[in-house]
This record gives C-alpha cells, sequence and structure tokens, in this order.
C-alpha cells in the first residue's frame, strides 16, 4: 500500500508552518473577538466552501489562516486585510506555490473585509468569515468584541433598524451582523447560514421580548 504523495506532504508541511506562524502571532494578544479562535473557525468554514465552488482547497486554508494575522499590527480597521497580505507575503515564498498561486491568495486576505469579489477565492474566504458572524457563534462574537461598550440602548433596546456603523452597543453589533447574511456571495455559504440566520432572529425576537416585560 502507497503512502500519500509527494506533493501531499509538501502542502501538509505549508500549512502547518502557516499555522504555527499565524497562531503564535494571534495567540500573543491574549482572548479577542478575532483571535486564534475565530481564525480556526473560518478555516474550517472555507474548507466546506471550497471544494463546492471549485476553489482549490488548500489555497483555501492558506488564505484563511492568514487572514487577520494584520490584527496584530497596529492600523485602521479596515486595513487590517492589507496588513495581512503584507505580513505574509515573504513567508509565501518559501511554499510550494507558483506566483500566481501567491498573488491569488494574498489578493484574496488584502481584500476580504472589502466589497470586492473578483475571484473565486476571495468570495469564498469572505462567505467563511462572514459565516462566523452569524448564529450563536456571532452573537457571543458580537458581545466579545463590543464589551466595552453597554449591552444595548436602555431606552430603546435591541431597535429595529439600529445597526449603528460605528457601534454605540453591542447590540447595534449583533443587528449589523445579523445583515451579513445578505452579502453572501455562494449559494454554498447562504445553505450554510440559513439555520444561523434564523437563530439570530429567533435570539433578537426573544431579548427584545424579554427586556419590554
Amino acid at each position: 500500500m502507497s503512502g500519500p504523495e509527494p506533493q501531499s506532504i509538501q502542502k501538509q508541511a505549508a500549512v502547518s508552518k502557516i499555522e504555527a506562524w499565524v497562531r503564535e502571532a494571534l495567540e500573543a494578544e491574549g482572548p479577542r473577538a478575532h483571535g486564534w479562535l475565530h481564525t480556526d473557525r473560518v478555516r474550517r468554514n472555507i474548507l466546506a466552501l471550497a471544494p463546492a465552488e471549485g476553489v482549490d482547497p488548500f489555497l483555501a486554508e492558506l488564505a484563511a489562516l492568514i487572514h487577520d494575522v494584520g490584527r496584530t499590527r497596529p492600523g485602521p480597521e479596515e486595513q487590517h486585510g492589507a496588513r495581512s497580505a503584507a505580513m505574509a507575503a515573504p513567508i509565501l515564498k518559501d511554499l510550494l506555490l507558483s506566483n500566481d498561486e501567491q498573488e491569488d491568495v494574498l489578493h484574496a486576505v488584502r481584500w476580504h473585509n472589502s466589497g470586492r469579489r473578483d475571484t473565486p477565492l476571495l468570495c469564498v474566504l469572505r462567505d467563511a468569515d462572514m459565516l462566523d458572524a452569524l448564529g450563536a457563534i456571532g452573537i457571543m462574537r458580537a458581545f466579545m468584541s463590543k464589551g466595552h461598550l453597554p449591552a444595548y440602548d436602555p431606552n430603546n433596546p435591541f431597535a429595529k433598524g439600529n445597526t449603528n456603523w460605528p457601534t454605540v452597543s453591542a447590540s447595534d453589533q449583533v443587528l449589523g451582523q445579523i445583515e451579513f447574511y445578505h452579502w453572501l456571495n455562494t449559494n454554498t455559504a447562504r445553505n450554510m447560514a440559513e439555520e444561523r440566520f434564523t437563530f439570530m432572529k429567533v435570539f433578537v425576537a426573544q431579548i427584545r421580548h424579554e427586556l419590554k416585560e
């Protein structure tokens, strides 16, 4: 019985190298909403999405691992994708990637937090990331990321249409993240998100009810 193909072993080694680098960088920052656990969940999401959408799972996994490492460097929130790509570029040069593959990964990482959808890898990376903002996990992340803000406006808690950006309460974050469902690029992601989207709507309806009792 033959063992794994040499290229498969090289790809596994490449993933392990990137994972170790990213995990060390993110865990050094301490617990956070966009820390290692988030990155690992996005990795799992993209490995479910990529084959269904005709995207190379190896490149998809690399992009998912790298996508938020730039959050460990100071700078504007909207530029963290660009910082992630800049940090990863030298490391990708040492991996089993062609120049086109390197650029495909870096392009997806660079623009994953934008509205662009000009490559299949970028689309699945954005979807994998947005999926993690939905459902019970999404609610958990919303309150983690906005723990420094009031949970809600006591005069108008979880108000419909109240999706302030930047947020002024954690409830704004929850309501804003629900809308991510409508921004998903692929049918595969929408199918995966349906139950999560429904759960969030039920949660919001229940908390509105409890706060008005």
